[in-house]
């Protein structure tokens, strides 16, 4: 704990410092924001929650970023502290990292339509299907190129990105190099300067990684290359966007150092038009776990490529018990669909208020050849089928109703042994009894006869004018182990500072952010929270 303390007490001095002296002391701007996650660990048998391997029962990860803008120049640095790290953070075990450095640092000079940023940087080419490097801190995730990152508009309807680098592994870089090439032709404005209600445009990607081999494997791939191409098409009502990857050989740890090539194809369209929307997203894929180094064997670690699970995220603590991760090696094939519908006020079912209907559905599952990704196996992975109503009765109470039935291959999903068929049933009910104060309830109830049977949760959540909220919150499992998973906490908000206090316990499984999943193990005890931003 005295480590932690030191931490913010430092990043407290550091913003009243500069907040008071930095008019003076430079011209340009700087901002930077600060974010410390910490738990405390007790152990209980019941849950499986044990203390750490390495008995200091803290754990604490800290960001501190710092970035300067002085005209067309920028620099920044990103310091992060491990004290150490939390369980289940970046590494599979209780093996936690003990670090503070800095960890990223970068210079970058910008005009209208070009660029140059050295050190470490975040790009995308596409959807990031071929090529994507960001920051995901509740996952682990932090894959910055270090190296040079060029963008250039060499006409008005052509953008060119070059980028070349490794990538980050921790405190640390790949033993491997990146570098990649991506261009982007806007039609419309290529063939007319006149505006126009749609616009087409083309985009294509190239990624290699090179890692040296030096086993006794004949062929081995040094190099592995991927290429893109897209097509975006957008009107006033509809959308679409295509996109299909080509990888070259890529045998590594995680696909069982398969020489089969990888492939993806992706498929986004929209339609609205008055209170009605729909969408779909369809994708296939296989062999495409892209890593900047062939033998890292932690699921989060040194990602290439970003390639999430395309289901409904949902926001219930029972239907994310069963949620679905992508299988990017063994192949899938499925899509996404959704559906909205708002109920105008003052009429028969949208009653004085409006009411607010969306229905989602999701299908993955096998592919029948690998060799072609357009084609549907009969191995079902996983399946969601939900609907949501939100009615709001008056100006101070609404409510929302959602069912949901789910199928869960456990065997392909979590290398568990039965399929689960699952139903939820959350009711929230929300109500605004003063200005800027509100009570907010959440019941959930989710029945199955497989895995861990039927679970109940209920939250209530209770916002207050003043800087103060809190929360009660408990997931019970009546099916078969009886354990409770409460969780009572509070957080005070002050301008851009917010710092949270929680005690209670986690239950071990997949924790997801943005359809991408890490194991998190189950744990007991305190968890605090402080993030701030500030600059002049």
């Amino acid at each position: 704990m005295k480590k932690i303390f030191i931490t913010v007490i430092a990043c407290i001095s550091i913003k009243s410092g500069f907040s008071q002296q930095l008019d003076q002391m430079i011209k340009g701007h700087l901002n930077g924001s600060y974010e410390s996650y910490s738990q405390y660990y007790m152990q209980d048998d019941k849950i499986g929650a044990s203390l750490p391997t390495d008995r200091d029962k803290v754990g604490s990860n800290n960001f501190l970023k710092l970035d300067y803008t002085y005209g067309k120049f920028s620099a920044g640095i990103q310091y992060e502290s491990y004290l150490p790290s939390i369980l289940g953070y970046y590494n599979p075990d209780q093996n936690r990292i003990n670090q503070s450095k800095i960890a990223n640092k970068y210079f970058k000079y910008s005009e209208e339509k070009f660029s140059v940023q050295i050190g470490d940087f975040y790009e995308q080419f596409g959807s990031g299907l071929i090529f994507r490097a960001y920051e995901n801190r509740q996952i682990g995730i932090n894959n910055a190129l270090e190296g040079v990152n060029i963008y250039i508009e060499p006409t008005n309807f052509t953008k060119i990105k070059a980028l070349y680098g490794r990538t980050r592994k921790l405190f640390d870089y790949s033993n491997s190099v990146t570098r990649g090439v991506d261009a982007e032709i806007d039609v419309t404005k290529m063939l007319s300067n006149k505006e126009h209600n749609t616009r087409i445009s083309i985009g294509g990607s190239y990624v290699g990684r090179f890692q040296e081999y030096i086993g006794t494997i004949d062929n081995y791939p040094s190099t592995v290359d991927a290429f893109a191409t897209r097509l975006d098409l957008n009107t006033n009502n509809f959308s679409l966007n295509a996109e299909y990857v080509s990888k070259d050989k890529d045998p590594h740890y995680f696909n069982n150092n398969s020489f089969e090539k990888g492939k993806a194809l992706l498929i986004n369209t929209a339609f609205t038009k008055n209170n009605f929307g729909i969408t779909l997203t369809a994708r296939a894929i296989y062999n495409m776990d892209f890593r900047a180094e062939r033998a890292t064997d932690f699921a989060t670690q040194l990602p290439v490529n970003y390639v999430p699970a395309l289901t409904k995220q949902h926001d219930y603590l029972t239907s994310n018990i069963y949620v679905y991760n992508a299988q990017l090696n063994l192949g899938e094939t499925g899509f996404q669909t959704d559906v909205f519908y708002n109920f105008k006020p003052n009429t028969k079912l949208g009653g004085k208020y409006g009411t607010k209907v969306s229905a989602n559905f999701s299908y993955y599952g096998s592919l029948n050849d690998n060799k072609d990704i357009m084609s549907v196996g009969t191995n079902k992975y996983y399946s969601d089928a939900n609907i949501e109503v939100k009615k709001k009765f008056s100006k101070k109470f609404e409510t929302t109703l959602a069912l949901q039935n789910i199928y869960y291959n456990a065997a392909i999903i979590a290398g568990g042994h039965e399929d689960v068929l699952a139903n939820v049933v959350a009711l929230t009910s929300l109500y605004k009894y003063a200005p800027k104060k509100s009570i907010k309830v959440k019941l959930e109830h989710l029945w199955t006869k497989e895995d861990q049977g039927n679970w109940v949760s209920a939250i209530t959540e209770f916002s207050l004018s003043s800087p103060f909220a809190f929360y009660l919150s408990d997931l019970y499992n009546y099916g078969v182990s009886g354990n409770h998973y409460y969780n009572i906490g509070g957080s005070i908000t002050k301008n851009a500072t917010r710092f949270s206090l929680a005690f209670g316990k986690q239950r071990a499984g997949l924790f997801c952010v943005g359809g991408v999943c890490r194991f998190v193990p189950a744990a007991y005890g305190f968890t605090a929270t402080l993030t701030t931003s500030f600059g002049n």
